[in-house]
């Protein structure tokens, strides 16, 4: 078995691991709290697994941007299988573990998690910008507010100014000691790549919507977008698994800025947590049920 393979394994093995222990140790068990409307409900999760397929499709295309061609099944498979990642301690393995399974289709790690890392990127950028019109439409500009637009314009100058982009990457090695690679944006391959994303946004969106409306049957469209602003946020504290009590304290703090009761505001918060695992275990399940359905074909014609 080759490097990058038992690499790979040990990947998904720990993926699931950090997993299973996220779940014993968030206690996330509250369905007590709840009466769903149960067609609400159903519409959120078949949007929001919608979504998560999407989400490997976008994969699939910044991987073509950039001359990696490959089938959309191997893109849904690198995605899917490894998506507990997350919830290993450190960001590396979100952007590394669906990267190096492609490696194994016979192209280069570093292109690989390059193209990752970019597609990381710009999803964060394009949550935060989505998040930040409505929310001052609705709300004002205050301190929030200009907290988002502080992280979007610090976020838009490191990675698409290649001045500021060396200069924070020179920064960094001094502070750390050690060498960054950070990709420096180019804003047609943003746009090439973003598009795709856009799409899933705006699919997790809708669903968010639905989940509110299951288990809060006034709340109004504008708080769907609790949504992307919480999970850009999670996704940018680096040194948090999953960045689990992050997406939850902003997705909590922005329900309570619209008016929804403390109590509530922190239940959704908590519960949204578990409704957005089940996108991601029927990723992976399809990841698996397509990995395994090629190794049997495999195995098949070889016999043959």
């Amino acid at each position: 078995m080759s490097q990058i393979k038992i690499i790979y394994r040990i990947l998904l093995y720990l993926s699931i691991f950090f997993f299973v222990l996220y779940l014993y140790n968030a206690d996330y068990i509250v369905f007590s709290q709840f009466r769903f409307n149960y067609l609400y409900l159903i519409l959120s999760l078949i949007l929001l697994w919608g979504g998560f397929v999407l989400s490997t499709v976008s994969w699939w295309n910044a991987l073509k941007v950039h001359h990696v061609k490959i089938k959309v099944k191997p893109a849904i498979v690198s995605h899917g299988i490894l998506v507990f990642a997350k919830y290993i301690p450190g960001k590396i393995w979100v952007i590394l573990g669906r990267a190096s399974k492609i490696v194994q289709e016979g192209i280069s790690l570093k292109l690989t998690s390059m193209v990752s890392l970019k597609e990381q990127l710009i999803y964060v950028l394009l949550g935060l910008v989505i998040s930040f019109i409505p929310m001052v439409w609705y709300y004002g500009f205050g301190y929030f507010s200009l907290i988002v637009s502080l992280t979007i314009i610090l976020l838009v100058i490191i990675l698409f100014s290649k001045y500021i982009h060396n200069l924070t990457l020179k920064i960094l090695t001094r502070l750390f000691k050690r060498e960054f690679n950070l990709p420096l944006l180019q804003y047609r391959d943003a746009l090439n790549i973003g598009y795709f994303i856009l799409l899933y946004w705006g699919f997790w969106i809708i669903a968010f919507y639905f989940f509110l409306k299951s288990v809060l049957p006034g709340a109004s469209f504008d708080l769907s977008f609790a949504f992307p602003l919480s999970v850009s946020y999670g996704v940018l504290a680096v040194f948090v698994p999953g960045g689990i009590g992050v997406r939850e304290s902003i997705l909590a703090g922005y329900l309570i800025t619209a008016g929804v009761n403390t109590e509530m505001s922190v239940t959704i918060s908590i519960v949204s947590r578990l409704w957005f695992i089940t996108g991601e275990i029927f990723l992976f399940s399809l990841a698996v049920l397509l990995n395994n359905l090629n190794r049997d074909y495999k195995i098949k014609k070889s016999s043959a």
